[in-house]
């Protein structure tokens, strides 16, 4: 079966071309030209990647990332940008919204594609061999449904923090280092020592601790990373 790659940007001679790159490496194309087009086309469309332009009328990027990621189910494709917004700070923006990779324009379609055939490779190896439920302490993973639920209550979590807290939940009391952390992520070196995955680790307190300035469940180990406590 073909995978199913969405292509969501205003130009039109952009689209065309991309649609031209991916139906020749065997890949099925559906097209949007902005944010709302892509809600609506993916009520009708089961996709396995997006591509997506950011600076697009009526509904950006960033807005439509944000927008699927706070949805009950989340998302589970992953998503590429590909933007003329070339400044460093736009793509720390777009890496800590959730997106898994950033290509800026112009690019060449031949690296688009091995972005694409990495991050699908990605995505299929990330697909945990686990039981159908996992439980630490009061959080509950529906691995099939892919919802975190904290005390029957299911939690609103984007995409990257997701990710990370089913990491901690398969291994609990295993200490991650930012290092692993970051390369599970997005499948690439990790060379600096940016604010990336304390900003993730801090939105994920806020949601599952009592008190996230003194967290009794994800753990800061200082000199080597991060744990999810675990229950005896």
């Amino acid at each position: 079966m073909k995978h199913k790659i969405m292509v969501v940007d205003d130009a039109a001679e952009l689209r065309d071309v991309l649609r031209l790159y991916l139906e020749n490496a065997g890949y099925e194309v559906v097209e949007a030209v902005n944010g709302f087009d892509a809600l609506k086309c993916l009520e009708s469309h089961n996709i396995d990647l997006m591509i997506l332009d950011i600076m697009m009328p009526n509904m950006d990027g960033f807005e439509l990332l944000r927008h699927l990621d706070r949805q009950e189910k989340g998302r589970d494709f992953p998503i590429i940008f590909l933007s003329a917004r070339t400044q460093v700070h736009d793509k720390i923006r777009g890496l800590t919204l959730g997106a898994d990779d950033y290509i800026e324009k112009p690019y060449d379609p031949g690296e688009v594609i091995a972005r694409v055939m990495v991050a699908l490779r990605r995505t299929q190896q990330q697909k945990p061999e686990v039981p159908e439920r996992i439980t630490v302490g009061d959080l509950s993973w529906d691995v099939n449904s892919r919802l975190v639920y904290q005390m029957d209550k299911p939690l609103e979590l984007r995409a990257k923090e997701y990710q990370i807290l089913t990491l901690f939940m398969k291994h609990p009391g295993r200490v991650y280092t930012k290092k692993e952390i970051y390369e599970y992520l997005w499948d690439e070196p990790y060379y600096n020592d940016d604010n990336t995955i304390m900003v993730h680790i801090s939105n994920l307190r806020d949601k599952i601790e009592v008190n996230p300035k003194q967290p009794e469940k994800i753990i800061t180990i200082r000199g080597l990373g991060y744990m999810l406590k675990k229950e005896k």
